[in-house]
């Protein structure tokens, strides 16, 4: 003998399994909070922002504008490079002084391995 479950009854199931699961993480407060600096707008899908870059405006005023946007901190991409920007001296120097191991790691390639004698230079 087979058991089947109405279709209504497996959908009503699965719901309150959804809400459950969200009414467990609403008592524990886990949240993921995003750590993440924002990413300008406008970016295009393969070049991403060189073309605001490469415009009438000089690039520096353009960063200037976008910092007045995103804030002191902010990404905009490259080509297919995410790129920090940091446009305020305190983050300048937190980067450079709290966080300098991480700015200052080199990409892993085979050609830097083999050419610097194994990341020694």
């Amino acid at each position: 003998m087979e058991f089947f479950l109405p279709f209504s009854a497996t959908i009503a199931a699965i719901v309150f399994s959804f809400l459950l699961k969200f009414l467990l993480q609403s008592i524990k407060g886990e949240r993921v909070k995003n750590t993440e600096p924002p990413q300008a707008k406008g970016r295009w899908p393969v070049i991403g922002h060189l073309r605001l870059l490469g415009g009438p405006e000089l690039p520096h005023r353009v960063l200037g504008g976008l910092a007045d946007k995103y804030g002191p901190i902010f990404t905009i991409k490259l080509g297919v490079h995410n790129v920090l920007v940091v446009s305020n001296a305190e983050m300048a120097k937190e980067c450079f002084t709290t966080n300098d191991k991480v700015f200052a790691s080199r990409p892993k390639s085979m050609a830097v391995e083999h050419m610097g004698y194994n990341y020694a230079i």
